[in-house]
């Protein structure tokens, strides 16, 4: 199988490739709303600091076979400074950026490495996060970079939780604590729940939405990703490029004509994706976020939705919801040195050694000051 790459330095430079890119979706089975071209535009609008390339294959003449857009990052990775490959969209997409056709795989991978090992003098390392675990295209990618004499490991990181609409069906009730939540906000007013799902309603609620989500993360003593007027401006992106594609939905609960809590949701392909929440503090004690997502699961899947994806990791929502871990992730990193390779594991296994034991807490400071995305 021959294949000719395209590559485009910038996302303006997609706009020819949208409707094919488009086309592509619908044929891989484990694509997702982060995956399409309105995702990766807006992060690239957002954060246009970093060099990019899009990766168009197409089988000759004319047949897209694969995208894979990409970014080089700059910054502190393990323990040293780095730079990097990785996929675009992350680290703020629940899964990475990669279609690849069905049975194109192999070539594709063969094609990018080569690629890669073109531009070896521009990179440190390349990180490929947030693949599905055993996704078809994982073992390629890992033997093609093997092939040109590249270091590769694949390892499992995260797991994921879903909710189908069977599983909701049979498993559906409100729990006591929530009905009590429920009758308290009703003695301060009405109880109304809304999705709006175009671009004016969604952006008129985000400065809202930001000062909310800013106060929660303060009061557990943390700061928000949304304290950062960059990042602000890529949910303001998110919304544009998302909405006039019917691929997002903010969801809001409101007490007596006041809103009370609000959830963006990216939505493809049947599925629902909760992504980022917020509430107002003056109504934490009546659980609003919790009752929030007992309205929205009853509207996702009456809206037609088939599953709802909770993303990585645990929390009490899941446990509320009774959401089961679908599918863990993996991350390919590739290098052309041992020494950086040896750096990789090592910090992987002290890291999970330290998830795994309350004798070394004070690792934890220590290794939150080697994270990843300390990027510029």
């Amino acid at each position: 199988m021959s294949l000719e790459l395209e590559v485009i330095p910038s996302i303006t430079g997609c706009d020819s490739l949208k409707r094919e890119w488009e086309q592509l979706l619908r044929s891989c089975p484990q694509a997702t709303v982060f995956n399409t071209f309105a995702w990766i535009k807006a992060n690239l609008l957002a954060f246009p600091n970093s060099d990019a390339w899009v990766l168009a294959f197409r089988d000759s003449p004319s047949a897209l076979v694969a995208v894979l857009p990409l970014v080089m990052r700059r910054g502190r990775r393990y323990f040293r400074m780095r730079r990097w490959v990785e996929f675009a969209g992350l680290p703020y997409a629940d899964y990475g950026s990669c279609l690849v056709r069905p049975g194109w795989e192999a070539p594709v991978a063969e094609s990018l490495v080569g690629f890669l090992s073109s531009k070896a003098s521009s990179w440190d390392g390349i990180y490929l996060d947030r693949f599905q675990a055993g996704a078809p295209f994982l073992g390629p990618l890992a033997s093609a970079a093997r092939n040109h004499g590249l270091l590769a490991t694949v390892r499992e990181t995260d797991y994921v939780c879903r909710l189908t609409k069977q599983e909701f069906a049979d498993g559906r009730s409100s729990s006591h604590s929530l009905r009590k939540s429920r009758n308290r906000l009703l003695e301060r007013g009405e109880i109304t729940f809304e999705v709006y799902d175009r671009a004016e309603p969604i952006l008129e609620r985000l400065e809202t939405f930001s000062t909310w989500h800013v106060e929660r993360f303060s009061a557990k003593g943390l700061q928000s990703p949304l304290a950062d007027p960059q990042h602000r401006t890529f949910y303001r992106h998110m919304v544009e490029e998302l909405a006039p594609q019917g691929q997002i939905w903010l969801s809001v609960l409101t007490c007596g004509g006041a809103a009370i809590a609000m959830r963006l949701s990216p939505l493809w392909g049947g599925t629902l994706h909760l992504y980022s929440t917020c509430f107002s503090e003056a109504f934490a004690r009546y659980s609003p976020s919790m009752l929030q997502l007992e309205m929205l699961l009853e509207h996702a899947f009456q809206s037609g939705m088939e599953c709802v994806d909770f993303g990585i990791g645990e929390s009490p929502q899941k446990e509320y919801a009774s959401a089961g871990v679908r599918h863990n992730l993996a991350t390919v990193e590739i290098y052309r040195d041992r020494m950086s390779s040896l750096e990789g594991r090592f910090y992987q296994a002290a890291e999970h050694a330290r998830s795994r034991s309350r004798l070394v807490p004070w690792a934890g400071k220590l290794f939150r000051r080697f994270f990843p995305y300390n990027v510029r």
